[in-house]
This record gives C-alpha cells, structure tokens and sequence, in this order.
C-alpha cells in the first residue's frame, strides 16, 4: 500500500508558518470531467458518475496528487468588482457547502463555467477533478473543502507485463502524482467575505489570467491589496455613476487616480481625494463614496494604508479610457498618462448640428 501521510506531514511541518494542514483532509466524494479547448473546438465531457476511490493506495495517491503542491504562499477569497454574488465560482461553491448532496450538478457547472473561459489557443485540454473534502485545518480549524483540480500534462511510463515467466515491455502515458498543474481548495468558511481559497498555479501568464482571475475570480487576502483594490474600484464606480462632469473629464479624473496609486507608496484618503478632485466639495463627495463602498465591502479602516504593487498591475489590466463616438471613430487616452484638459476639447457645431472634439498635440510619435 502507498503511504503518503507521512511524508505531507514531513512536507508541512517543515514550513514552519504554514497556515494550513491537510495531512488528516480526506476525500468523500470526487467527480472528474474532461475539459477542453473551447476555441479549438475541443469537447467538453461531464461525467454521469463519482470516481471510485475506495482502495487505500488509489486514495493516497490521490491525496499526494491534489495536495503536495500547495504552499504558504498566501490565502485568497472569491470577489467581484461589482458585487460578490456575480462571482460563479462562489455562488457553485456556497451551493455545495449548503447541500454537499449536490456537488455533482455544481461540479458540471464549474467545469462549464471554465470551458467557457478556455479561449486562449495555448490553453491545453485536462481533467478536472472536483473532490468534497472533510477534516482540512486552516488556521488551527478544522473545516470542510472543496478541491478544483486541473491536470494537463501526460507523461510516458513504462509497463512491466509479467505472465507465466514471459515478462515484456510496454508503455502507456498518464498523470504524474508529483506534478499538479492547476489547483485550488475552498475552505467553508467567511462565506460572506468569499471564503478561503488556496491555489497552486504554472505561473505562467495567460493561465494565470485564465484559472485565477478568469475561471476562479479571486483576490489576495491582504488588507493592503484589497484596500489599494477597493479604492480604485469605488472611483471607478463614482466616476461613471455619480460624477457630473464630461466624458473628458471622467477620463482625465480616472486618470489621476491611476497616476496616484501608481506613483506613491501609500494613500491617504484625504490627501488622495483632494489631488485626484478639482473642488472641495468633488473631494468630499469622494471621500464618503469611497467609505460607503469600503464599508460595504467590511473595511472600514480605509484612511491610511501602503499601496500594493500587485494590486496596481491587476488594476491596470482593467482600465480602458476609450470615448466611443457614434460615427465609427474612438478616442483612446494613453493608460496613466497625464490627460491635461486643454489639450482635449468638447463643442457644438451649429452648423452640422453635432458635437465635437478638438486634440491639441506638439508633435506626432
């Protein structure tokens, strides 16, 4: 029989902060479906049955395969710029939590959820294995999981046949227990804040883009990167619902914003607000909005904090300052480029009865 709890034992217990322990987690249910390429037009298989994984060293083998990758490399939760509940990785999730009896039909929801996803051409087709997992420690606590496992890669092996003293030579490929390729585990608890999520991913940034932010919709669970992010997405919110300036100046006030949090290692809010704003009262107007928005997310300490950097690069991925006119033309601003006002003006021609824009530049690049 395979014994592998001793050694994830031997593996965590080296990491001294480790924040979590799966050595006595054990798989109750675990369904696999095939995923695809939908770009390719490769298929997309759910299965009709539950994986049997009855037998001891299948199991441990199994258990070594999901969870031997993960690391103490921080802890994230399920988010949404708008609002959590459109997130459907957490909504599959707190279904699950809430009736275990329906992992299944959740389970063919979460692979076609990420077959929806699978649209770049280097994403490579795999197995995904979704487990109900009990006795997983997080913190101390012990709680129920969910796994979301993907394996990609295949790897040749060689088969000793042995049969009446003929013994032969054969090969096959499969999956290497040593290599997980996309992985993340869901604990049941903060429901409300989107629970705890560990993963393990390549690396790689297009699957990064695709399983974290894509298929997953995670965020770190670090104040100073959900403070940094919730900032920039309440100006985002303010700025195209409550602002009641121009389109060039919601541009330009966008920008100032992303300037800011691009430039300085911390935010103030008061300071913040006063140079991203042209008026006193547009800096107060902001301020409580950014409160309000902050709150409702459970920060409520928001006035001073470090900025973080990777927050900075999610939230530049984000952002497009394109002003889409009605006659085939776009004007796109330059991303965290200084949109000075006088160099972009709006106006009316009595004449045609249109509006227009007028640019002012010193040369061309």
């Amino acid at each position: 029989m395979v014994d592998i709890k001793s050694d994830l034992k031997e593996n965590i217990e080296s990491r001294i902060n480790a924040m979590f322990d799966f050595t006595e987690a054990k798989i109750e249910k675990l369904i696999i479906h095939q995923v695809g390429n939908k770009l390719k037009d490769e298929p997309l298989v759910l299965s009709d049955i539950f994986a049997d994984i009855t037998d001891s060293s299948l199991t441990n083998l199994v258990e070594r395969y999901f969870f031997q990758r993960f690391k103490d490399n921080g802890q994230y939760s399920f988010g949404h710029e708008t609002d959590l509940a459109f997130n459907e990785l957490y909504q599959y999730s707190k279904n699950i939590f809430h009736n275990p009896n329906e992992l299944k039909t959740n389970s063919e929801n979460i692979a076609t959820h990420l077959y929806k996803v699978s649209t770049h051409p280097n994403i490579k087709s795999g197995e995904l294995y979704i487990a109900y997992i009990s006795n997983a420690i997080l913190n101390n606590q012990h709680y129920d999981a969910i796994g979301i496992f993907k394996s990609e890669t295949k790897e040749p092996f060689l088969k000793i046949n042995n049969k009446e003293k003929n013994i032969t030579l054969s090969w096959d490929t499969g999956v290497d227990t040593r290599k997980l390729d996309k992985g993340c585990i869901v604990f049941n608890n903060r429901e409300d804040l989107g629970y705890s999520v560990l993963i393990v991913d390549s690396g790689n940034q297009i699957d990064t883009k695709y399983w974290v932010q894509d298929f997953l919709g995670i965020e770190k669970n670090d104040s100073s990167f959900q403070k940094t992010k919730i900032v920039v997405d309440a100006c985002k919110q303010y700025i195209k619902k409550d602002y009641q300036g121009a389109t060039t100046e919601k541009v330009a006030t966008l920008n100032s914003v992303l300037n800011y949090i691009d430039s300085n290692e911390s935010l103030q809010l008061d300071e913040f607000s006063d140079r991203v704003t042209d008026t006193k009262q547009e800096a107060e107007q902001l301020r409580e909005y950014i409160q309000s928005f902050a709150e409702k997310k459970n920060f409520h300490d928001i006035q001073n904090f470090e900025v973080d950097q990777s927050a900075v690069k999610t939230i530049k991925k984000t952002i497009k300052n394109i002003i889409k006119l009605d006659t085939a033309f776009e004007i796109k601003v330059k991303a965290f480029s200084e949109l000075d006002k006088k160099h972009l003006e709006k106006g009316y021609d009595e004449d045609k009865k249109m509006h227009y824009y007028k640019l002012y530049f010193n040369e061309e690049q």
